[in-house]
């Protein structure tokens, strides 16, 4: 009787841990810090080893045993990544990117290799037009948002609209309107061109302005991870109607009283 023994290989698999994806937004031409931190800080500077990326293949920073390292560093982020070395010990392996361009938007990934861990960042670049709207009350104006590129089909066209950080504008979901509504201040006075889409034009059209409207509109392009913003400035200058009537009754009435 002969037996036959098989031996069977199983692969090794290393478990890699991903925690939530963390959001950023930076200024063209400015600097934003891209976070990332260790629950266990390591007992020495020699036990750290960090590599960040960005899109899961391009190496922005390297920490080899407790030393940055620039030997495989891509030559987009030469001389404009840093982290922190006073703050390895604590656990703090955040990378500063400086002088944004274009082209750094995307998800960065940090992987801490002696945890398995990795923890991603997604980074948007904020491009602000250069003048500002102006708009009378009353009247109407229309804020700039134009992509870079133009959108394949209607489906790659997710693009929000927020004032002052917080208020919501107006939301375009996949080529269409959201059904959740906006902030109430801005219910039935806005509108898009869905027709532009295709050509990469999101901007928007404000009615009816009120003082209010004062302030940052930001139109955040998903797909291209982009933010435009737009300051849009009422005229104080001009009075409706019936503002201009509210405040000649008194002075009316005064010129009633002095000829009686």
């Amino acid at each position: 009787m002969i037996i036959r023994c098989c031996i069977v290989l199983v692969p090794l698999l290393m478990v890699i841990n991903e925690a939530s994806l963390v959001t950023v937004e930076g200024l063209i031409g400015g600097s934003v810090l891209l976070p990332c931190s260790s629950e266990a800080p390591p007992i020495t500077v020699q036990d750290i080893t960090i590599n960040w990326k960005c899109n899961d293949r391009v190496k922005v920073f390297d920490v080899i045993k407790g030393k940055g390292s620039g030997v495989a560093q891509d030559q987009s982020y030469k001389n404009r990544a840093e982290t922190f070395p006073e703050e390895y010990k604590k656990g703090n392996f955040s990378l500063k990117l400086n002088n944004l361009q274009y082209n750094d938007t995307g998800k960065y990934q940090c992987y801490i290799v002696e945890e398995s861990d990795i923890q991603t960042v997604e980074l948007f670049i904020e491009v602000p037009f250069q003048n500002p709207v102006v708009g009378d009350i009353g009247g109407s104006a229309v804020l700039p948002c134009f992509a870079r590129k133009r959108p394949l089909t209607t489906e790659d066209i997710t693009v929000t609209w927020r004032h002052n950080k917080t208020l919501k504008v107006f939301d375009t979901i996949k080529g269409k309107v959201s059904v959740e509504e906006p902030d109430s201040v801005f219910k039935n006075r806005t509108e898009t061109f869905p027709q532009e889409y295709l050509n990469g034009n999101f901007s928007l059209k404000l009615y009816n302005l009120q003082r209010s409207d004062t302030g940052i509109y930001k139109c955040y392009i998903r797909n291209e991870l982009l933010i435009k913003s737009v300051k849009l400035e009422i005229n104080q200058g001009a009075q409706s109607r019936s503002e201009k009537i509210l405040l000649a009754v008194p002075f009316l009435s005064v010129s009633i009283l002095l000829f009686m």
